[in-house]
């Protein structure tokens, strides 16, 4: 009988049983705390990468923005390159830091803007209801071509789109409309004559959509920036041959 109730009572081997049972549950609490972590990171590095690709957009248009006011102080820009197809350009050269040489021997320049063929004298193109967005569907031809490209890759220094959309750019539309600026009446003391007043000129001013599109194919980053600037006609003020 004393044999009998010392097997019902014998307990070897529950501490390695515990063990495991233990060793389980602190594995599948280390996958969930890894999973939530690899998510976690996951979602910061996509936010880094939207934000970084946004302020790449609004950097672009900033400088569009700049190229627009050259153009129309110049009259327009004059080609002076060409791209690998031997259509007119008209490269804007940055700073040569940066620039990457990649495994192709072809040359990825960041700092580098190209206006292509159509767009030379971009600043005189009316666009009453305002410019699309340049999209990357090849589909639609009329839109395949924007106005000007930022960050580019040169072949012997030529300028290669169809390798450029391979890598890190700026997509960028500009069209313009002419408005009439209201005028503004002003009261003034006139000395003896008493209260007099005036009226202002309102004049003239182009305003123009400046539509871009940054895309990373690298990293799959997209982000659209759509500013309006406005030019006052008879303020073109100096051409600056350098750029």
């Amino acid at each position: 009988m004393r044999n009998e109730n010392k097997a019902k009572r014998n307990e070897d081997g529950f501490v390695m049983i515990a063990s495991l049972l233990i060793l389980l549950v602190l594995t599948l609490l280390g996958i969930a705390v890894n999973q939530n972590s690899e998510t976690e990171w996951r979602i910061a590095m996509n936010d880094r990468l939207q934000k970084e690709t946004f302020y790449q957009a609004d950097a672009a248009s900033e400088l569009a923005a700049e190229a627009l006011e050259q153009s129309i102080a110049c009259l327009g820009f004059q080609e002076n390159s060409k791209d690998v197809n031997g259509h007119s350009v008209m490269k804007i050269l940055g700073s040569p830091f940066g620039a990457k040489l990649l495994s192709n021997g072809k040359t990825y320049s960041p700092n580098d803007l190209v206006v292509l063929k159509e767009s030379l004298g971009f600043w005189r193109k009316y666009a009453e209801g305002g410019v699309g967005v340049p999209i990357l569907d090849e589909a639609h031809k009329d839109y395949k071509d924007p106005d000007m490209v930022f960050q580019v890759v040169l072949a012997n220094g030529s300028f290669d789109f169809e390798e450029t959309k391979k890598y890190p750019h700026a997509r960028i539309n500009i069209g313009g409309n002419t408005k009439i600026a209201s005028g503004s009446a002003i009261q003034m003391a006139a000395g003896y004559e008493g209260l007099g007043q005036g009226i202002s000129s309102g004049g003239a001013a182009l305003v123009y959509s400046i539509n871009v599109r940054q895309v990373d194919p690298v990293n799959g980053g997209d982000a659209t920036v759509c500013v309006q600037y406005g030019h006052i006609m008879g303020t073109a003020g100096f051409c600056n041959s350098n750029l």
